[in-house]
């Protein structure tokens, strides 16, 4: 019997747009959006989501990595950072639905500016909790943080339910003997979340 319930936030709670913060760091820095993304810094990222580095370290990286002639700001750095996480999908509802008879926490990559500044994360009053990679120092797939979203939880592997987007998600989850599913569509979604609540 399913207790507890994990879900992703970007990509299933909250529409993400990559591609406005790029467009937004083009227009501050006069680079191409293909300059950009060729020289992102994928790992210091990573590292900002384990919480390893600040997001003022995190923006020199970015800032350190475009071709020396840019004129990127911090300011404009995080008004383009804003931008990643856009609006709430259908599937919040289905989550809020779910709330009344499970416990709900959001297990998520990602980072303070996020959680800490984002307005729109006040969505999410009625789940139990969150457990976040920068919070935790690991993050999707590791199976660190998996671990550690069953201790804080208090659930059993096999009594929980796991919902991401990505598969490589979904697959570790599924290693680690928890339930999972891949998020591909609300239809598909409900049917799935009804066949895992029914046993």
């Amino acid at each position: 019997m399913i207790k507890t319930i994990f879900f992703d936030i970007g990509g299933v709670l909250l529409n993400i747009h990559p591609d406005r913060t790029i467009k937004h760091l083009s227009d501050f820095t006069k680079l191409s959006e293909e300059e950009i993304i060729d020289v992102f810094p994928e790992e210091e990222h990573h590292r900002y989501e384990r919480g390893e580095i600040s997001g003022s370290e995190f923006f020199k990286a970015v800032k350190r990595e475009l071709p020396i002639s840019n004129n990127l700001t911090e300011e404009q750095f995080w008004k383009a950072w804003s931008l990643l996480v856009g609006e709430e999908t259908e599937v919040v509802k289905i989550m809020n639905n779910l709330t009344t008879k499970h416990p709900v926490w959001l297990l998520s990559n990602t980072n303070p500016y996020h959680i800490l500044e984002e307005e729109r994360f006040k969505l999410f009053d009625k789940i139990t909790g969150g457990i976040y990679s920068f919070e935790v120092g690991s993050r999707k797939p590791e199976e660190d943080i998996y671990i550690k979203a069953l201790e804080i939880a208090g659930v059993t592997a096999e009594k929980s339910l796991f919902i991401d987007d990505l598969i490589e998600n979904v697959e570790m989850a599924k290693s680690l003997n928890m339930n999972a599913i891949q998020f591909k569509s609300i239809s598909d979604l409900n049917e799935q979340i009804g066949k895992f609540l029914q046993l």
